[in-house]
């Protein structure tokens, strides 16, 4: 065979369990082959004949994603660094690919093409509507209630980051003045001379808050997790009497529940202790909801088709399922991070060194009323984390919240 007829790219294969490999693709006129570093006997072999599909995804330069799907439901996905040229190379001697489908009007084109005819163009406008069939004034209105609505919602932030900001003969008139006429960050800077004075240092509130809300957020999203899969796609005796426990715990608020809260840690002996806010936290029922709801709408045929290609049970639900579930855990992660933040816990940690610093932000509002600004300054702290992460990963989240992805 020649040498001329022969391309040949170096980058990692994935296969449909998550398994990647390092090493170099070879495309040749009769078939490819995938060989690993350091192993003359390829990984992965096909002919031609025996592809069903073949897709292309560039990188960036001559990078690029190659799938192939042979006809016996193999599927490789290949990052190749000439994935362009392997790709043409084998869709080049691919003779009996799948026939592109053709629209009438691609038909029409062409034919008005051959007889010389001049095929008017379709005048791009400079703003796209996505309802052509409604009124422009119809657009109008909407638009004019999302503006009202979205500057209801982002007022109360506004009016709260003002007041952080106000000095402190303003936070006295009235009608309140929404912005400060006179700006300043004193507000900010007496909170942390005051936070200062206390005995125990303002990191240690700091620390103790992120490591509780870190902690309980990551135990809650694997254990919830875990047990949506299983409630999710598996049969078993009393799974949907589990559920519907589940369900109706959802009614209660953390009032109702603070009781037996307090008890059962009392019990464990984990009263005064960072568990009593932690350990509470993994059985929070909403993320198991949230998460056996999404895991459902996932198609069956991907997990078995992972099974049998070799994927143990734990694979299959860290390679498959959790990825394509990213926004329920993320919207998960949000809940939980605004549940524990918020968390002043003084019912069930006493000792000062234990506290979180939405307790200690609080114990300012004592100080009465020459502390005005300092509890607005605290005020817009306690409530800027949850805003943030919901900030960075609301993209997501909203992406895909309004279609659960592939269905059965």
């Amino acid at each position: 065979m020649s040498e001329l007829n022969t391309v040949k790219s170096a980058g990692t294969m994935k296969t449909i369990s998550g398994k990647k490999y390092k090493g170099y693709l070879i495309a040749t006129e009769t078939g490819a082959a995938f060989y690993q570093k350091g192993n003359d006997k390829p990984l992965a072999e096909w002919t031609y004949p025996r592809l069903h599909r073949m897709d292309n995804i560039r990188r960036g330069g001559v990078s690029s994603q190659v799938t192939v799907i042979l006809k016996d439901d193999s599927r490789y996905v290949f990052e190749l660094d000439y994935g362009l040229k392997v790709y043409n190379h084998m869709d080049k001697y691919w003779v009996d690919k799948p026939v592109s489908p053709r629209t009438r009007g691609d038909e029409l084109h062409r034919l008005a093409e051959l007889r010389g005819e001049k095929i008017q163009v379709p005048k791009k406008h400079l703003i796209t509507r996505r309802h052509p069939n409604r009124s422009i004034a119809g657009d109008i209105g909407i638009y004019l209630m999302l503006i009202l609505v979205g500057a209801a919602m982002f007022f109360p932030l506004f009016f709260q980051i003002g007041a952080s900001l106000k000095p402190l003969d303003e936070f006295f008139r009235f009608p309140p003045p929404i912005w400060p006429s006179h700006p300043t960050t004193d507000n900010f800077s007496d909170l942390f001379v005051t936070m200062g004075q206390s005995w125990v240092p303002f990191s240690r509130y700091l620390v103790n808050t992120v490591f509780i809300t870190v902690a309980g957020t990551f135990g809650h999203l694997v254990i919830a997790s875990m047990a949506a899969f299983v409630l999710a796609k598996f049969q078993f005796p009393g799974g949907k009497t589990f559920f519907a426990v589940v369900t109706t715990c959802l009614m209660f608020s953390g009032y109702v529940t603070g009781i037996p809260n307090y008890l059962i840690m009392s019990r464990l002996g984990m009263i005064d202790t960072y568990w009593a806010l932690i350990l509470p936290a993994f059985a929070a029922p909403i993320g198991l909801f949230l998460m056996k709801q999404f895991m459902e709408g996932l198609p069956t045929a991907l997990i078995e088709a992972a099974t049998i290609d070799g994927a143990s049970t734990f694979g299959v639900f860290w390679h498959i399922v959790m990825p394509n579930v990213k926004p329920a855990w993320l919207t998960m992660i949000i809940f939980s991070v605004q549940s524990l933040w918020n968390n002043s816990a003084a019912t069930v940690i006493y000792s000062e060194a234990k506290k979180t610093l939405v307790y200690a932000l609080n114990q300012i509002q004592a100080g009465g009323i020459a502390r005005t600004g300092q509890v607005a300054a605290a005020q817009v702290i306690i409530i800027a984390v949850p805003i943030i992460i919901f900030i960075l990963s609301q993209s997501r989240i909203l992406e895909t919240m309004a279609s659960s992805g592939i269905k059965d």
